[in-house]
């Protein structure tokens, strides 16, 4: 279980984000009129693309944002090659703590960079899949919503680009 200052500063960074996006990016472009998505395009690959543009700015400082997961890592490997289970399986929780705390603050700071970027680009999800006509969701929930899905979509991101990178080369 991660500890309270791991959470609190996951939903701190979340919060800072969304927080800045509604008071300063959204009052600076607030009125801008909001792009209209091209009926080839749907609105699900806009989020994905958003989620790609995070997880790429996200991913090189993941290391800070949380405990060091390379001791753990190598301790882990070390006490495998030595067939120590025991010590295996402490360092293999050792190991898991520190990855699920990096993945709180991380997710945190995706999900606030996300809303930054649907207030500064003027796109929410709400907006782009509801009827113009019909009755519109309210700005600040249609952004939370967004941040949300978007920042939660960088963790399957990273992980499919993780198992791209490490993919072994093709002997053809």
């Amino acid at each position: 279980m991660p500890n309270f200052s791991t959470i609190a500063a996951g939903f701190a960074s979340l919060l800072g984000g969304y927080l800045i996006a509604v008071f300063v990016v959204h009052q600076a472009w607030g009125d801008a009129t909001q792009p209209q998505i091209a009926t080839s395009f749907n609105a699900f690959a806009l989020l994905f693309v958003m989620a790609l543009a995070i997880e790429r700015i996200v991913q090189p400082f993941a290391p800070a944002l949380g405990p060091d997961s390379a001791t753990p890592a190598a301790a882990l490997q070390a006490a495998q090659a030595a067939g120590n289970q025991a010590q295996a399986n402490t360092e293999r929780a050792a190991l898991s703590k520190a990855r699920n705390r990096t993945a709180i603050v991380t997710w945190g700071l995706a999900t606030g960079l996300a809303c930054l970027l649907a207030a500064g680009t003027n796109i929410t999800l709400l907006h782009a899949i509801t009827d113009r006509q019909g009755t519109q969701v309210a700005y600040w929930l249609d952004l939370l919503v967004t941040g949300l899905v978007v920042g939660a979509g960088t963790k399957p991101i990273n992980d499919l680009w993780t198992r791209l990178q490490n993919k072994p080369a093709d002997p053809a």
